[in-house]
């Protein structure tokens, strides 16, 4: 009995409050802000116009420098951090016998006392011919006599000739002379700064073995491997910029692309490109990685 009449109470009571009871109610959401120390971070996205590819720093000259004849080392004229100029002599070798040579072939070439004889002859000769070709018309001279004298003429217009000839044959051997001298001195092709010296003063070297390095900093190239998919946006002419260095201490240059190669790698899929930018100060030392933007 009491049970029906709880059950009675319940239902007059759901009576009273009408339908809208029975419906559910909408659960209001709660904002809950993360703590302070949370922070929410968003992926970075690559867009088409970020493009970016690492690479190296190469200076535009970098020249190892040899003497072209075998030679003993007579005197060094610069060391490492030396900063010379394009044709400044930087060593020479032992050169007493390239020396001798030149001053034997210069005298040689300097004596001209037989053809000065020669030229004074041939006008005393000339004059006598000249002279006597009215004689023979008149019968003054016999014919031989006159022949003589022309023959004699001819004969030092001859010598004369081959002497002249010699002085020319000699001017060229006194420049072989020279440039055998020149060949034991060694000069800089560019200006920049000696970077590296793999033999001292007094020691022996080959032809063509290596002694000075000197790199020329003023400009700089950036080789850089981009993949083969973005090669395309790249040309001869373009302007890129170059990021240079760490984090920390980054540095940006604008460059210029000038070589983006026709081919592309195999094993890697990746396309050379080159892009270089001046370095007046050189504040970009050769040989840092960076990136390349584009």
């Amino acid at each position: 009995m009491a049970m029906r009449r709880v059950l009675a109470a319940v239902l007059a009571l759901l009576s009273l409050l009408g339908p809208a009871a029975l419906r559910a109610q909408p659960l209001t959401p709660v904002a809950v802000s993360p703590p302070a120390s949370v922070q929410v971070v968003t992926p970075a996205v690559t867009s088409s116009a970020g493009l970016s590819a690492p690479g190296v720093t190469q200076a535009l000259r970098d020249v190892k420098l040899s003497v072209t004849v075998p030679g003993r080392i007579e005197s060094m004229l610069v060391r490492e951090g030396s900063r010379v100029r394009q044709g400044e002599l930087l060593l020479h070798l032992d050169r007493t016998l390239e020396e001798l040579e030149i001053q034997r072939r210069r005298l040689l070439v300097q004596d001209r006392a037989r053809i000065d004889e020669l030229r004074l002859k041939e006008k005393t000769l000339g004059e006598q011919v000249q002279s006597l070709r009215p004689l023979l018309l008149t019968g003054g001279v016999s014919r031989k006599q006159f022949e003589d004298e022309e023959m004699a003429l001819g004969s030092v217009s001859a010598e004369r000739r081959a002497l002249e000839a010699a002085k020319e044959r000699e001017q060229v051997e006194l420049l072989l002379a020279q440039e055998a001298f020149e060949r034991r001195h060694l000069r800089s092709p560019i200006s920049g700064v000696v970077t590296k010296l793999a033999a001292r003063e007094g020691e022996s070297i080959g032809p063509s073995e290596p002694t000075i390095t000197v790199v020329d900093t003023s400009r700089v190239r950036f080789i850089a491997a981009v993949p083969a998919a973005w090669s395309q946006r790249l040309r001869t002419g373009l302007n890129v910029r170059i990021e240079l260095g760490q984090e920390s201490q980054l540095r940006l240059r604008m460059a210029q692309v000038v070589f983006v190669s026709p081919v592309t790698d195999p094993s890697s899929g990746l396309v050379e490109v080159i892009a270089e930018f001046d370095n007046p100060d050189g504040a970009v030392r050769p040989g840092i990685t960076g990136r390349l933007l584009f």
